[in-house]
């Protein structure tokens, strides 16, 4: 019993890791899809300015790396300050992609009337969106594994006690009643 209930216990575990990603996906494609339909507009009145302002609010949130706008043809139009090429953000130039570790990007279209007329990319920092929730996953593991054994100490203190037998005593002779 006590094995079964530390395997379910991993089995949650995996399941809010699960969660969590699926929770992870929703919000950066959320984020992403609304950065794309606020930009239609600005690229249907050729705004440069407001693209840049749009790149610059969304690189604001901490949970955002960078972002940048590129036309149909992929050319640059505006990025966030400290925005980093696609290549450095990939880290195709540095070993086995260490500068990748962590980062996630999304491309999303930018259309008008069903054409592609751009592209939107936010690189988000995926790493400190999952230390969030992981301190708390992390911290209801131990509170769930010390109430297991908790559970399981009681059970054995109880089968103690009921198995406990009563200590007999030698009955002597009650000296009072003998004459």
């Amino acid at each position: 019993m006590f094995f079964f209930t530390i395997k379910n216990s991993v089995v949650i575990s995996k399941g809010n890791e699960k969660i969590q990603a699926q929770q992870l996906e929703t919000l950066t494609k959320v984020l992403i899809s609304q950065a794309s339909l606020s930009a239609g507009e600005m690229f249907i009145d050729k705004d440069q300015e407001r693209l840049l302002k749009l790149t610059n609010q969304l690189a604001q949130d901490r949970l955002v790396f960078d972002a940048t706008i590129y036309d149909a043809q992929g050319v640059r139009l505006a990025s966030s300050k400290g925005a980093l090429s696609v290549r450095e953000v990939l880290g195709l130039d540095t070993p086995l992609a260490t500068a990748s570790i962590g980062r996630q990007q999304l491309i999303e279209p930018v259309l008008s009337d069903g054409t592609v007329i751009g592209f939107v990319r936010v690189t988000f920092e995926t790493g400190r969106v999952t230390a969030i929730s992981d301190h708390h996953y992390r911290k209801s593991d131990r509170y769930m594994y010390m109430m297991v054994l908790m559970s399981f100490a009681c059970g054995m203190l109880i089968i103690m006690i009921l198995r406990r037998q009563p200590i007999r005593r030698k009955k002597g002779e009650n000296l009072l009643l003998t004459k």
